[in-house]
C-alpha cells in the first residue's frame, strides 16, 4: 500500500523506542483536553498529546493529517501545538464514510448486524440537524433537543454526548455559527461511536 502511494519513507519504532523504562514525563492539554470525549475518557488526552509530540519532536514535519471524525482530539492537538511553539501545520482532513453513511472506524468491526443498523442513527442526526441549519434554525438547545429525539428512538442506544462548541475551545455555544462543531458520541452495544459535522 505504501509503495502503491509512493511513500519514501516508514517510521515505525517500537514502543520501548518511543517509552524508555523509567520514562514518566507527560503532555497534559488542560481545559480543551478536559471536554467532550476528554470527559468521558479521563486521562486519554494526555495518552494522545504526549505521543504525538514524541513524534513532532522525533520527526520535525512540516505537515500533519488527523482525521476530522476525532474533532476534539484534532482540537487538544492545535491547542498543544500553539502552546508548545511546535513548527507544524495540522490539517484535518475530511471524514469517510461506508456506503450507508456510518463513519469508518476500527471499531465498527465490533458491532453486529444488528448494531450497525442501529448506529446509522447518528449519521441520521447529525444530517437532520444540518438541515435544521440550513433551514435558518440556529438555537443550540433547540437543536440538541431535536437531535436526542432521533438518538433516544433507538432502541439499543446509549448517548454519551451530543454538543454544538466552538472547534477549538471546545466550549458550548448558545447558536450554531459558521465554524461551530455538531458532534456526538454514543455507545451501540458495548461499541462507542463519535461524529460531527462543521457548521457551514
Amino acid at each position: 500500500m505504501l509503495e502503491a502511494e509512493r511513500v519514501d519513507v516508514l517510521f515505525a519504532p517500537e514502543a520501548a523506542e518511543m517509552y524508555p523504562n523509567g520514562s514518566v514525563t507527560t503532555v497534559v492539554v488542560s481545559e480543551v483536553g478536559d471536554r467532550l470525549d476528554g470527559a468521558s475518557r479521563p486521562g486519554h488526552f494526555t495518552g494522545v498529546a504526549t505521543i504525538v509530540a514524541k513524534l513532532f519532536h522525533v520527526v520535525g514535519p512540516a505537515r500533519a493529517y488527523f482525521g476530522q471524525k476525532d474533532a476534539a482530539q484534532l482540537a487538544v492537538l492545535r491547542q498543544m501545538v500553539r502552546d508548545l511553539n511546535f513548527d507544524v501545520e495540522l490539517v484535518g482532513c475530511a471524514i469517510v464514510r461506508d456506503k450507508d453513511g456510518l463513519a469508518l472506524s476500527s471499531r465498527n468491526k465490533y458491532l453486529s448486524a444488528i448494531e450497525r443498523e442501529q448506529a446509522l442513527v447518528l449519521h441520521r442526526t447529525l444530517l437532520r440537524l444540518e438541515q435544521m441549519i440550513a433551514e435558518g434554525e440556529r438555537q443550540s438547545l433547540t437543536l440538541a433537543r431535536k437531535g436526542m429525539e432521533t438518538l433516544n428512538a433507538v432502541a439499543g442506544m446509549r448517548v454519551d454526548y451530543l454538543a454544538i462548541v466552538d472547534a477549538d475551545t471546545l466550549l458550548p455555544t448558545t447558536s450554531a455559527e459558521t465554524g461551530m462543531l455538531v458532534a456526538v458520541a454514543a455507545y451501540v452495544g458495548s461499541t462507542r461511536l463519535i461524529d460531527n459535522f462543521m457548521v457551514a
